[in-house]
């Protein structure tokens, strides 16, 4: 199997510290941002298998990293899963809207975030496998 790295875009550290320990359980290695810039400077350093965002954060919000992501060719197909304690349905739309793969809800629920994780990166690895195939 091979290695899974997160990274895990979150100002609070309690959310951290619990994610670290969730990703670790299922097997991933981490890595941390503190918020949005950080974030991108991570991703732009070396790019992540799946990025676990949050929304509000201090200098760029999750919406903003989002969009940055997606508009560069280098990480438009980046898996990226928000959690954020922005729960409604506006904040759901938004995040799909700009390219979220999922969405999870603080507080969430840990086997829900994990189930995600590995739907996200399953459905990831089989579209990069797709692309492959075409080349």
């Amino acid at each position: 199997m091979e290695e899974v790295e997160v990274l895990i875009v979150e100002d609070d550290a309690l959310n951290v510290q619990l994610l670290e320990q969730i990703c670790r359980a299922a097997g991933y290695t981490t890595r941390v941002a503190r918020d949005g810039v950080e974030g991108l400077e991570a991703i732009e350093h070396k790019q992540p298998d799946l990025v676990l965002l949050d929304v509000m954060m201090p200098r760029l919000d999750g919406y903003g990293v989002l969009k940055s992501l997606r508009t560069a060719e280098a990480t438009a197909s980046l898996p990226v899963v928000m959690v954020t304690a922005l729960d409604n349905a506006e904040a759901r739309t938004r995040c799909i809207d700009l390219g979220a793969d999922d969405y999870v809800g603080k507080p969430f629920r840990i086997a829900e975030l994990r189930e995600r994780m590995y739907s996200t990166l399953q459905m990831s690895r089989f579209k990069r496998d797709l692309q492959v195939g075409r080349g």
